[in-house]
């Protein structure tokens, strides 16, 4: 009876609960490690290009190309068509994306000194990257740009 009363008590509880796995650190460079074009273009709030459009006032950011494939290495692809290459890199907190060392055989892009600095608007997806340039750019008459970019 002795054996039966504690067979009895000792199994009739709900097991341990399972622990709750932490939540994996997203870590922004490796999101950001595509090839991204625009989907949609701003100059201080003025949309300038959207995809989706046929008129837009700024065509050329069709061909806009931000190349953050390979870890450290850029290559950008400018609204006008130029072609420049350096290095980036994304702070360790996710939320700044620097090109730098941009060079072209004409030079860097203009007004920039090599250097673009973007502020990562929201954790990037699989798809979608938002950036906002942090300094007002010259080729943009001299706004503050806003990029909508996505890797098809």
């Amino acid at each position: 009876l002795f054996a039966i009363s504690v067979l009895a008590c000792s199994g009739g509880g709900d097991p341990a609960p399972t622990p709750t796995p932490p939540t994996p650190t997203v870590n922004v460079a490796d999101l950001v490690k595509k090839v991204w074009t625009v989907s949609s273009a701003q100059w201080d709030g003025v949309t300038k290009f959207d995809k989706s459009s046929t008129s837009n006032s700024v065509q050329g950011y069709s061909q806009y190309k931000l190349d953050l494939s390979t870890t450290g290495s850029v290559r950008l692809t400018e609204f006008d068509g130029k072609v420049f290459t350096g290095s980036y890199s994304v702070s360790t907190d996710g939320k700044t994306l620097t090109l730098s060392s941009l060079t072209s055989a004409e030079g860097a892009p203009t007004g920039t000194g090599g250097t673009i600095t973007f502020t990562i608007l929201s954790t990037p997806t699989a798809t979608t990257l938002s950036l906002q340039q942090t300094a007002a750019y010259v080729k943009a008459s001299s706004a503050i740009v806003r990029l909508a970019l996505v890797n098809p």
